[in-house]
């Protein structure tokens, strides 16, 4: 058990070595978002979804709280597999566009007109927009070992630009389609070795600025962005691309979707949520809840504005183990204790102690913030 508990916390300690891009904003409503995959920003709301089986509804959510505030049933639609969420001057489009298979032959896009979707009986018919990748020949069952499946989406100009999830190569594909209903054939665009899996797409108001977000085969969070891309080309990887911007939520956090608010037209407020994700061995269980992030960005140079989060191993606590009373060497700004499972037991801000004789002997967690810095430490109760 002593081992089993050091690589967990060698894991967590992970997160103290690198710097985390994004700020917690809070928790999503559990179970209904635990499994939820594509944002935008409309209406002031933030709207997503559940993929793969969930129902064939949108949510609407509060971004202070993390629930939802209104559901918007898609009454001609069918959640077979659905990733990623973007819109238009006047659509909403739902990409059910995940195969993890590469199987899939009923492969679709929903097309939501806004004034429908605005209605206040919370009902909308969506047309649909049905397609085929034009290079893919094989549709042979290969689970997670395909460069068919795909999670990410945004409306360029007058097409929808699809972007693959490699489990073979882990590249990302962009492939093209028109905006029109009927049934159409995918074309290869752009390619780019990502190192990772792309999980959304989000694209600003100006067509200016691309990202992405994905997470790598050791389940690391990463962005890249997109500019510069040359007029009227479809080939979006010949513009500029960013550095592989690493860590942008901690390591456990599988991100699934981006959405862009924009405070000004240089200034990118980006919304990034995780799914539930459980971390298991032997009889150890961790539970990383569903959660919203955001990012802020300098739209015209492209650079992130964020905190310089690095680690603070100066800082000690003591006693560990416990009794009843934890100190620091110094006062934190903020200091959040949580218990194997991910729950929150305690929170306190701007002290140096805190008291826990209320909780139950045995492994514990805490989650410190001091002068821009996170650090995160094993604690055991007696």
């Amino acid at each position: 058990m002593k081992y089993v508990l050091t690589l967990i916390f060698l894991f967590f300690g992970l997160l103290t070595i690198k710097s985390q891009t994004a700020t917690e904003i809070t928790n999503l409503q559990t179970p209904d978002l635990d499994e939820n995959s594509g944002l935008i920003f409309y209406n002031n709301n933030i709207i997503t979804f559940n993929d793969s089986g969930g129902e064939a509804n949108l949510y609407e959510i509060n971004a202070n709280t993390g629930n939802i505030t209104r559901t918007v049933t898609i009454t001609n639609a069918t959640n077979v597999d659905w990733e990623d969420i973007t819109q238009d001057a006047s659509y909403i489009y739902i990409g059910d566009i995940g195969n993890n298979n590469g199987n899939r032959t009923d492969l679709k896009i929903y097309k939501i007109a806004k004034n429908d979707y605005n209605g206040s009986d919370d009902i909308a018919v969506a047309e649909i927009i049905f397609y085929s990748y034009a290079d893919q020949l094989d549709f042979t069952s290969n689970p997670n070992n395909t460069n068919w499946d795909a999670e990410g989406l945004i409306s360029y100009s007058d097409q929808l630009l699809i972007f693959s999830k490699n489990w073979v190569d882990n590249r990302v594909n962009v492939y093209s389609i028109p905006k029109t209903n009927g049934t159409h054939s995918a074309l290869l665009k752009s390619s780019y070795n990502t190192n990772g899996l792309i999980t959304s797409a989000e694209i600003s108001l100006n067509e200016n600025i691309i990202y992405l977000i994905g997470y790598s085969s050791s389940q690391a969070p990463f962005m890249y962005t997109i500019h510069g891309i040359p007029n009227n080309s479809l080939d979006i990887f010949s513009g500029v691309i960013s550095e592989k911007i690493s860590n942008i939520v901690p390591i456990g956090n599988q991100v699934e979707a981006i959405a862009l608010f924009e405070i000004t037209p240089n200034k990118h407020r980006l919304y990034i949520s995780n799914e539930k994700f459980i971390f298991s061995y032997e009889d150890i269980t961790i539970i990383f809840p569903p959660k919203l992030w955001l990012i802020e960005i300098d739209a015209e140079t492209v650079t992130l504005d964020v905190l310089d989060i690095t680690s603070d191993l100066t800082l000690t606590i003591f006693p560990n183990p416990f009794d009843k009373t934890l100190k620091l060497s110094e006062r934190v700004d903020e200091i959040i204790i949580f218990d194997l499972l991910g729950r929150i037991l305690a929170k306190q801000q701007y002290v140096k102690k805190l008291s826990l004789e209320n909780l139950n002997p045995g492994h514990y967690i805490a989650y410190i913030k001091i002068n821009n810095s996170i650090i995160i430490k094993q604690l055991i109760k007696k």
